[in-house]
């Protein structure tokens, strides 16, 4: 990879993560409004600490492998693994820094271990599948 490879690596860490905790909004606001209607702030609050990880989980999967997929076809000349592997160990070293920095570090430890294992099996496998694509 190139210097301007961790760049745009970088950009694509703080697209997904902004995607995340997008689909983490919209997961609460479903439900909100479809599942638990009318309750006070401090139990969707509550619930929050429990369904924005899970989706963390499923969604981040979905995310991390389409972008390792689609930026691994877009550059045939770069390896889609190197690139997928480091835009992840962006996305989970910044991760990280904003749980340490709001004192959350020692909690659900083993819950930000799947998030961060999901996230990187799928980003290997979109770039295993971006390098078959690339190799037709």
């Amino acid at each position: 990879m190139q210097g301007i490879d961790y760049l745009k690596a970088f950009g694509v860490a703080l697209a997904l993560m902004i995607a995340s905790v997008a689909i983490a909004f919209g997961v609460m606001a479903i439900y909100g409004q479809l599942i638990a209607p009318g309750r006070e702030a401090a139990f969707y609050q509550e619930a929050a600490l429990s369904i924005a990880p899970w989706s963390s989980v499923v969604a981040g999967a979905l995310l991390f492998f389409g972008a390792a997929l689609l930026f691994g076809v877009r550059r045939p000349g770069r390896s889609a693994t190197a690139f997928a592997l480091t835009f992840t160990a962006i996305y989970v070293a910044t991760d990280l820094a904003i749980i340490a920095a709001v004192g959350g570090l020692g909690q659900q430890m083993a819950m930000m271990g799947l998030s961060f294992a999901t996230k990187f099996g799928a980003a290997f496998l979109g770039a295993r599948q971006a390098s078959g694509a690339k190799a037709r």
